[in-house]
């Protein structure tokens, strides 16, 4: 990532600058090889605090979604969107409610991802595009919010130990959790429970 300049030359748009706050290694360099092509369109940079846009995740937090977009609307004057896995009708209420521009599934595009960014940029809201709201079935539905929230960090690539520390519980306790999902899910492997979790929004 870079740090984009203020100005561009004149005569020349300056690119937007996008900032992806909190995320893991994996995610972020996801982001910037599906913008590498759009270079002269839109720029990540480092800090989100000189970014137009900032893509960020607060599902599945130890905060809950209202204090962490109101920490990151502290550390940035740019316009926020949450970039996520879980798209259920009810967090999009909640995160556009506390301030958010947009909300985007990481299951999209390149091409939809940059639309979404220049909507946004230019002052529109953008609500769940791409793929379909999350699925609703019955086993989706009798997973506790405990296990729906470990699935939604397995789905964002956490080890055990990174779930452990991100909920504040101990790695027998999340796996005691991964194995009641496997058993809800009919699953046996984490592979599955991953696939099986981006089927359905996690």
């Amino acid at each position: 990532m870079n740090s984009a300049p203020d100005k561009a030359p004149a005569g020349r748009r300056r690119p937007v600058r996008v900032g992806v706050v909190d995320e893991s290694e994996l995610v972020t360099t996801g982001v910037e090889g599906m913008l590498a092509p759009y270079a002269g369109r839109l720029t990540v940079v480092d800090e989100p605090a000189v970014a137009d846009v900032v893509l960020c995740d607060p599902l599945g937090r130890p905060l809950d979604i209202e204090s962490y977009l109101a920490d990151v609307h502290r550390r940035t004057h740019g316009r926020v969107v949450v970039f996520t896995w879980r798209l259920d009708q009810g967090s999009v209420r909640r995160v556009l409610a506390a301030g958010a521009c947009g909300f985007v599934s990481k299951a999209v595009d390149a091409d939809e991802l940059v639309r979404v960014i220049d909507v946004v940029h230019r002052g529109g809201t953008v609500e769940a595009p791409g793929p379909a709201l999350a699925l609703r079935d019955s086993t989706r539905d009798s997973l506790s919010a405990r296990e729906a929230e470990v699935l939604s960090l397995i789905c964002r690539g956490r080890s055990n130990l990174e779930i452990a520390a991100e909920l504040f519980v101990s790695v027998n306790s999340v796996k005691t959790y991964i194995r009641q999902i496997y058993h809800k899910i009919g699953v046996s492997r984490r592979s599955q429970a991953v696939a099986w979790g981006i089927q359905r929004g996690y």
